[in-house]
């Protein structure tokens, strides 16, 4: 008949190997004591708080979500008063008007507004408006995120860049 005592691992039967299960042990809890501490002491990775609510649109490239007003990140769109800013604010209207959206600030303001990338649904709004031709990559602060939108509206026929040049502000420095 077994013995139902043996231990369910088979240790070392001298006493030097059994002082070096007893040693292993230890250094594995200890081990796994410094990780548990490590891991409690470090602060949680910040994720982008994101501004959700109803958007209702100022212009081609201003949202306001929550009341705040945000500037799209990386979005260049002709002002109202341009010959392609009705089309451009019109747009944007029906895309986003009274629809939730989530905007991501990255940090900065201009002109006492957020700065932030916008998503409707899990799409990126600027990259929406852009590839509809209705406003242009600013690549100094898109990093060219949307320079492949740009170039399918241009393709399609819909080149903004015959009517709108890129604001001086919007080429790298």
């Amino acid at each position: 008949m077994p013995d139902i005592h043996a231990p369910a691992c088979p240790t070392n039967a001298t006493p030097a190997g059994q002082l070096a299960d007893v040693i292993l042990g230890d250094f594995m809890r200890l081990i796994l004591a410094a990780a548990l501490t490590l891991a409690l002491a470090l602060p949680a990775v910040a994720q982008p708080a994101g501004i959700t609510g109803p958007a209702s649109v100022t212009d081609g490239d201003t949202i306001k979500v929550l009341g705040l007003p945000i500037r799209l990140q990386g979005v260049a769109a002709p002002e109202r008063d341009d010959a392609d800013g009705p089309a451009a604010s019109a747009f944007l209207r029906q895309l986003v008007e009274g629809r939730d959206v989530t905007c991501v600030p990255d940090g900065t303001k201009t002109r006492d507004r957020i700065v932030a990338v916008c998503y409707l649904a899990g799409q990126d709004v600027g990259q929406l408006i852009i590839q509809a031709g209705h406003a242009r990559d600013c690549p100094r602060f898109s990093g060219g995120r949307y320079a492949a939108a740009e170039a399918r509206a241009r393709a399609a026929g819909r080149d903004l860049s015959r009517t709108y040049a890129l604001p001086s502000y919007c080429l790298p420095r």
